[in-house]
């Protein structure tokens, strides 16, 4: 009975990695009127709908497919069949319904667990372990996708287990989970591991394959682009250019579209990157000439977009742009969503559509907070992961020798057994003190990103609904200036926020753009002034980005909010004794009793917090007193402190 590894060929559509089955010996058309026969037996009938749906691929077509083969099965169950092999055959049908059933994008993350665990429950339940293997990695691909790599992980070494024990007929199924296994260790952005894994994967494909058997070479070329693509991750260009060139050679063997467009759109990639524009152009339209999916014609859509506005051809490139979208969105791609609202967003700028324009950045600045919110959130995860991995592996191949020692040699198994204790000793006593730092290091880093993503949301929408303003009031020239200054500040502030240092010269142009901001913000309410000592060198000093900026705020937004006269900020970066000190003074109100008290337990509280934790002191003071006249009265604020720095020679 032919297995059903449909869960392969949909997940594959996401993640480039499935395996592809691809039985071009059928006459697919000539079976479905076999399946339309009603007095076929419903044993041949859903042997028959099984090579059917392998070999289907439009949607609607395949849904109607795989639910006539789970009614055929569970109407034959719900029947008290005594046979036994009857009963056996139609249990693995109903397994093999689930099997596939858990693929459905449209159904929601956990229906689809609960499919994949019924599948292998019902393998499991009459010895098909071949299958529940299979399903076994399904359900890995499925975890994965919901970032628990870790439970993911555990399947595939699950299913490795039992098809290297059936290593002689196995092949394919440990081809299979190297391939997977080389999916999640790129995903961590453990590059070397991951082509290590794929290469595995070819390595047991060559085992079973012969040149002409199109499934095998098209699984061949699949695992080549996808060393290509962490060659390219890798900024490798010359070994990413020759496995795409691998992996189109072998796909174009077999008209494999889908391989062959996603090949093509990545050496186009490449093309850019040395400003080839016209063969990146000629690459891309062939890739979307060539696109049998959404996935890869999104791809193209979106890269033809880059394409096009580096060529200064607007129009196009917003057509592609627009279209590539639409399908990122369908296909819930994040990636390609920024990508796409970045390069609109210019496009509408510089086309003078500046409503359209301020909706992209908008959109484009709501999709990076959220990623660089969820990249904070996963990166201790991904951390632990990488120990997790390592050290899965080693016991596996420990447990691996573990049981071929015992098989030579009782003696020499005794002697492995003690050997792996005392490893898996040091092991686990390691990676305690490992998780111990990276958790003391996932907190700072924590606490920094936290506090650099500070950037007011206030502040943010002002800017906006000001800009929207001065457009609805015809002030282009207005709105364009305020526009410009607002992005430059946005993107410099996401760049810096990733960055533990900047140069002091950067950190000087983030402060003067915010505070010509604020400027436009407050009216021209307030005059400003930077002094920077002649003895600083600011290009090769460096120091943590943005620890300024509260302090600044606070100076505008409270120094100044009662005064009657024009406003007037001093900002003052001084060198003595080797360190680096900051100044800020206003011709405000001044502070209350109460109010030193409130700024101490919040900007104050978390700029020391910072201090310290950078430069592993605990003696960091902010000083900050009220400036007098000769007649005592309050003239003003003025805050002082050191900054910690690195200089860069």
């Amino acid at each position: 009975m032919p297995k059903i590894k449909l869960i392969g060929k949909l997940l594959f559509a996401f993640t480039f990695l499935g395996l592809t089955n691809v039985n071009a010996q059928y006459d697919v058309d000539s079976l479905k009127t076999i399946i339309a026969n009603p007095k076929l037996h419903d044993t041949t009938k859903l042997a028959t709908l099984s090579i059917v749906i392998n070999n289907t691929i439009e949607d609607k077509e395949l849904k109607q497919y795989i639910d006539l083969l789970g009614e055929i099965s569970k109407k034959n169950l719900q029947k008290k069949i005594k046979d036994e092999d009857l009963h056996r055959k139609y249990t693995s049908y109903l397994a093999s319904y689930y099997h596939s059933l858990s693929a459905r994008y449209e159904l929601d993350k956990e229906q689809q667990l609960k499919y994949i665990n019924q599948s292998i429950q019902l393998y499991n339940s009459i010895k098909m372990y071949d299958e529940a293997s299979y399903a076994l990695v399904s359900k890995g691909v499925l975890l994965d996708r919901r970032n628990e790599s870790l439970k993911a992980i555990d399947c595939y070494y699950k299913a490795l287990k039992y098809f290297e024990f059936q290593k002689d007929k196995s092949y394919e199924g440990i081809s299979y989970v190297y391939s997977k296994l080389g999916y999640t260790f790129g995903k961590i952005k453990n590059n070397p591991m991951s082509i290590k894994y794929f290469k595995k994967a070819i390595y047991f494909i060559d085992k079973i394959a012969t040149d002409n058997h199109i499934q095998y070479q098209e699984q061949k070329s699949l695992l080549y682009i996808n060393i290509g693509s962490v060659y390219l991750e890798m900024k490798d260009y010359k070994n990413a250019g020759a496995n795409f060139d691998l992996g189109i050679e072998l796909s174009k063997k077999n008209n494999g579209h889908f391989n062959t467009s996603i090949a093509l759109s990545k050496l186009a990639v490449i093309d850019m990157h040395f400003n080839r524009l016209d063969e990146a152009e000629q690459k891309l339209l062939k890739a979307k000439l060539l696109s049998p999916s959404p996935v890869t014609t999104s791809y193209s859509l979106v890269n033809l977009g880059k394409v096009y506005f580096k060529k200064k051809n607007y129009e196009e490139a917003q057509k592609n742009l627009t279209e590539g979208l639409k399908l990122s969105k369908f296909l819930r791609n994040i990636d390609l969503q920024q990508q796409s609202y970045e390069l609109l967003y210019q496009i509408n700028k510089l086309k003078g559509n500046y409503k359209e324009s301020t909706a992209m950045l908008e959109l484009f600045i709501k999709m990076s907070d959220s990623t660089k919110e969820e990249g904070v959130k996963n990166e201790l995860k991904q951390q632990q992961m990488k120990h997790e991995y390592q050290k899965k592996e080693f016991l596996y191949k420990i447990a691996t020798e573990r049981k071929n020692a015992v098989k030579n040699n009782w003696l020499i198994g005794l002697a492995a057994v003690l050997l792996i204790l005392l490893i898996a000793s040091y092991f686990l006593y390691r990676n305690y003190k490992q998780k111990q730092a990276i958790a003391h290091f996932e907190k700072n880093e924590l606490n920094r990103k936290l506090l650099l993503s500070q950037m007011n949301p206030h502040f943010i929408f002002n800017s906006i609904d000001n800009i929207q303003s001065l457009i609805y009031n015809k002030q282009d020239a207005a709105a364009v200036n305020y526009l410009t200054k607002f992005s430059k500040l946005t993107r410099q502030i996401l760049e810096n926020s990733n960055e533990s240092y900047i140069t002091l010269s950067e950190e000087l142009a983030m402060i003067d753009n915010y505070l010509v901001i604020q400027q436009l913000l407050y009216n021209n309410k307030f005059d400003f002034h930077i002094n920077v000592d002649d003895s600083i060198d600011t290009e090769n000093i460096l120091l943590p980005p943005m620890l300024t900026q509260p302090f600044i705020e606070n100076a505008i937004k409270h120094g100044l909010k009662n005064t009657t006269e024009k406003g007037q900020i001093n900002i003052n970066f001084e060198f003595a004794n080797e360190k680096l000190f900051f100044e800020i003074l206003d011709n405000g109100v001044g502070f209350t009793a109460n109010e030193t008290v409130n700024k101490k337990s919040l900007a104050m509280k978390i700029t020391k917090e910072r201090l310290v934790n950078i430069s592993k002191k605990s003696n960091f003071e902010v000083q900050i007193e009220n400036s007098v006249d000769d007649q005592k009265r309050v003239v003003g604020a003025k805050v002082f402190f050191e900054i910690p720095y690195i200089y860069d020679n």
